[in-house]
């Protein structure tokens, strides 16, 4: 695999989804901006990664497309190069339109929400990728062997877009990083529980009749 930092033009796509002011398909530009353009990377160090480009957002893959070839780009850069989402016609869609909910299997999809190769970035990556490859990912990571044949209808990448802007309803246990988020559970006398989501978005859920007092602490706090 090749491993992407989104961690500047995820956050934009996200506000940008917030605020309607989308210029072109969400899933054209999540697809630009995990293709990149990145620095220049020798064609000879890929051998063995050249599957897929992920990239990645809070510790989290985020989007994943067949990568084939290199593209070269402005300034000297590249750009990992494949089948696109839209190469592909899935059955009984038109040729114009994104894969829908019945779509066949997206190669790469079952990559969506799982934990970032290699762990968190570390200082001094400073090319914002990483080469890995899938036997080591799996290896670290076996409990998401069961994931890799499975069909999850082709819109994994757009809903957790819809999700971590605004909020949209997904089953986290398809996302294993989400449904590992940090969570304070209730107890049986108060039902109350506190779950940190990857983006820093804190959900507090009380039950109904329950008075509240949220206070926020001015320098970290918590979950600082």
């Amino acid at each position: 695999m090749i491993v992407t930092s989104l961690k500047r033009s995820y956050p934009n796509l996200l506000d940008d989804v917030r605020k309607g002011r989308q210029n072109q398909p969400l899933e054209i530009k999540l697809e630009s901006i995990t293709r990149g353009y990145w620095k220049k990377i020798n064609e000879s160090t890929l051998d063995g990664f050249r599957d897929f480009v992920v990239g990645t957002y809070d510790n989290m893959i985020v989007s994943a497309y067949k990568f084939e070839w290199l593209q070269d780009g402005p300034d000297g850069t590249v750009k990992f190069d494949g089948p696109g989402v839209w190469d592909e016609k899935p059955a009984g869609d038109s040729w114009f339109s994104p894969p829908s909910s019945n779509a066949s299997q997206v190669p790469g999809e079952w990559l969506i929400g799982c934990p970032i190769p290699g762990g968190p970035w570390r200082q001094g990556e400073s090319r914002g990728t990483r080469r890995y490859s899938m036997e080591t990912y799996l290896a670290d990571h076996p409990e998401l062997s069961t994931r890799v044949e499975e069909d999850f209808g082709g819109r994994m990448a757009t809903n957790l877009v819809d999700h971590l802007a605004t909020g949209k309803a997904i089953p986290l246990e398809d996302y294993p990083q989400l449904a590992s988020a940090t969570s304070i559970p209730g107890t049986a006398e108060t039902g109350v529980t506190v779950v940190r989501q990857p983006g820093g978005t804190v959900v507090i859920t009380i039950p109904t009749g329950t008075r509240a007092q949220l206070l926020i602490e001015p320098e970290g706090g918590m979950f600082g």
